[in-house]
């Protein structure tokens, strides 16, 4: 039984915001860029892996996708799937090009296109998720459960290669072999360690302990106001901005007329700064001088306002699951 479904991970959209709120000649702007090209791939290749994850669910089986732990050291799984028997952390990798492991010095080098990039081994990432999993089990009263970690590269333009004499860590594998690999895991655990209510119950006080990941995107890529870009954006073509005219928006680049792009900015603003706004912050968001415009911009979307004069906030409540699918989409 699927307990949690994927969701869209934050930082993608916040990735996706600030990536076309930043000049591309700023000297941030590959890093960001390189950045949303990554998380974007690895959202993909764990909806790709969707299709394996099914054939191994039954009634006895419990998967969480996108899980991240809080507590003392949060901790995140692409994967987790739970048995009776044992628990099996699934992480996606969606790379192309060569792949070389070096597990001695816990380094992993991808060869792609001319270019060489160096990451983190997948196996020290597994490693220390099992290390983090084992501990919050053990604090709220789960011991002497068997986990196994898989890494997996869906796809299909990939070489898998070794950077030394050292073999491969046989827990890096295909997909084509997770089902067969999962198969090996159920013949080998025999010894029951949970029965099918505390399966139930583990699972969902695994996903009510969920907190989704969202970054301080300014602060991790050293940016200040002076380099995002204000301006309401055009929904049809992105175009930043368009103008305010007679209460309504146009777009100077694909000539859309419409009344509604202020909420894509008022969006962006959630994503990228906080979920509260003031009427001065959406006047140079919206790049509108005039407050009583804005004033009721900001009423007609209906956000819950406290404080009373130049003290009202407004309080954003976009919901990054169902509000923000137009970020996705952006390359």
């Amino acid at each position: 039984m699927i307990v949690k479904t994927h969701e869209i991970p934050i930082p993608l959209l916040q990735l996706a915001g600030l990536k076309k709120r930043v000049e591309t000649t700023h000297p941030q702007f590959p890093v960001i860029a390189d950045d949303h090209t990554i998380h974007q791939s690895g959202y993909r290749g764990e909806l790709a892996f969707d299709y394996y994850l099914r054939a191994i669910d039954d009634e006895e089986t419990a998967i969480l996708n996108g899980l991240r732990v809080v507590g003392s050291n949060p901790f995140q799984m692409d994967n987790l799937i739970l048995n009776p028997y044992f628990f099996t952390l699934a992480e996606v990798k969606n790379f192309s090009g060569t792949i070389e492991f070096d597990h001695e010095f816990g380094q992993m080098t991808q060869h792609s296109n001319g270019r060489t990039r160096s990451f983190k081994d997948p196996i020290n990432q597994v490693d220390t998720q099992i290390f983090h999993l084992q501990n919050w089990l053990m604090q709220h009263g789960y011991s002497a459960i068997p986990i196994v970690a898989l890494v997996i590269f869906v796809s299909n333009n990939v070489h898998l290669s070794r950077a030394d004499s050292h073999a491969v860590d046989p827990r890096i594998i295909r997909p084509g072999k997770f089902i067969e690999k999962y198969q090996e895991l159920k013949q080998k655990f025999t010894t029951r360690v949970l029965s099918d209510q505390q399966l139930i119950n583990l699972s969902r006080f695994l996903k009510k302990h969920h907190r989704p990941l969202r970054l301080d995107v300014l602060k991790k890529y050293h940016l200040t106001a002076k380099d995002i870009r204000p301006g309401a954006p055009c929904p049809e073509c992105y175009y930043l901005p368009a103008v305010r005219l007679h209460g309504r928006w146009s777009c100077p680049s694909c000539q859309w007329v419409g009344k509604d792009a202020h909420h894509l900015a008022f969006k962006d603003f959630q994503l990228l700064y906080k979920d509260t706004i003031t009427n001065r912050e959406a006047r140079w968001l919206l790049q509108v001088d005039d407050i009583q415009v804005v004033s009721k911009l900001l009423k007609s979307a209906e956000f819950q306002a406290t404080g009373s004069r130049k003290g009202r906030v407004y309080h954003l409540n976009y919901d990054f699951q169902k509000d923000y699918n137009h970020l996705v989409k952006i390359r």
